[in-house]
């Protein structure tokens, strides 16, 4: 069977056998959601991305006639989505269905499940997060709402809004008092971030993930599990795994650090655009910046399991049951 997920950032497809392990899969950046919220409609450039992946798909073999496709966050929003979809349909015989926010998340946490079934992981009581280019899901028990916030979506808004101010100067006092107050995210990071735009990133990511994580503080476990573009390039750039190199199952169960995003998006922003380009793919970095800062606001103290399974999964589990 197979399963596309159409997302606000990637088109993800992949094949699986009867006991839902993939056979083959592939993933290329759309990035559907770019300047949407100023046009109101996916870009002609993103629908020409689209249409060359579908192609590519087909070069490899894929029967796109007979998927289960999907689309999310960035064609709920676009005026163009039913004129987007009868041409798609037209010309390539895959006919794809939006899908609320409640089903993309409920979808999204049947792929993740199947990711932690696969690798034997035993914690019951999990907290499940999506983040998207346009949105994100975050669900555990009893609990599941999008927010209206992703990585493509939340960029564009804090770029558009960004003035340049002077850097404010910590004190020596400050600076201790830092080093013994670790945790204060925003103590952190006017220590750590020099370059003013960064930290007008960082600062906006505290105040759009705030409902999100007042939401959390609900969730009474310890793991949460986390898919989608930002951790899982956060685990391979820890694990040194280039962009050209990924596997899923290279990080499929990597745990990480509310830190590590941070360090991620301090790393990142420090690398030319052809180190950027290699360590993670071509024009993502700005992107996989933002949402760096995005989930470092949104995490505390969990424990943060990293699979790259998902809705594309899902949707395959979904079809099957």
């Amino acid at each position: 069977m197979l399963g596309i997920d159409l997302g606000s950032n990637t088109l993800r497809a992949i094949e699986m056998n009867e006991h839902f392990k993939a056979i083959k899969e592939a993933e290329f950046v759309i990035g559907a959601a770019r300047d949407l919220s100023k046009s109101k409609e996916i870009s002609q450039e993103a629908i020409e991305r689209l249409k060359n992946a579908l192609k590519e798909l087909e070069n490899q073999g894929f029967e796109l006639k007979n998927a289960h496709a999907v689309a999310t966050a960035a064609f709920r929003k676009a005026n163009n989505t039913e004129a987007i979809f009868k041409e798609l349909k037209q010309e390539f015989g895959v006919s794809f269905r939006l899908i609320s926010a409640d089903e993309e998340a409920r979808l999204s946490v049947l792929g993740m499940k199947n990711a932690l079934k696969n690798l034997n992981f035993m914690e019951k009581n999990l907290a499940f997060c999506d983040l998207g280019g346009a949105s994100c899901e975050l669900s555990f028990k009893n609990f599941s709402q999008s927010f209206d916030f992703g990585i493509i979506s939340f960029y564009e808004k804090a770029k558009a809004n960004f003035k340049s101010t002077q850097n404010v100067n910590l004190s020596a006092f400050n600076v201790r008092y830092f080093l013994k107050n670790s945790t204060n995210k925003k103590l952190r990071l006017e220590f750590l971030l020099k370059d003013q735009f960064l930290k007008h990133l960082a600062f906006e990511a505290l105040k759009q993930s705030s409902e999100a994580l007042q939401k959390l503080k609900r969730f009474k476990g310890r793991v949460v599990v986390l898919n989608s573009g930002v951790p899982t390039s956060v685990a391979a750039l820890k694990k040194g795994i280039a962009y050209q190199n990924y596997q899923a199952r290279l990080i499929n169960g990597t745990f990480l650090r509310q830190n590590d995003f941070l360090y991620f998006a301090l790393k990142l922003s420090k690398m030319s655009k052809t180190q950027a380009d290699f360590w993670v793919g071509k024009d993502r970095s700005r992107f996989l910046i933002a949402g760096a800062f995005l989930l470092f606001a949104l995490f505390d103290r969990q424990k943060l399991i990293v699979v790259d399974e998902g809705l594309r999964e899902g949707v395959c589990i979904a079809a099957q049951n």
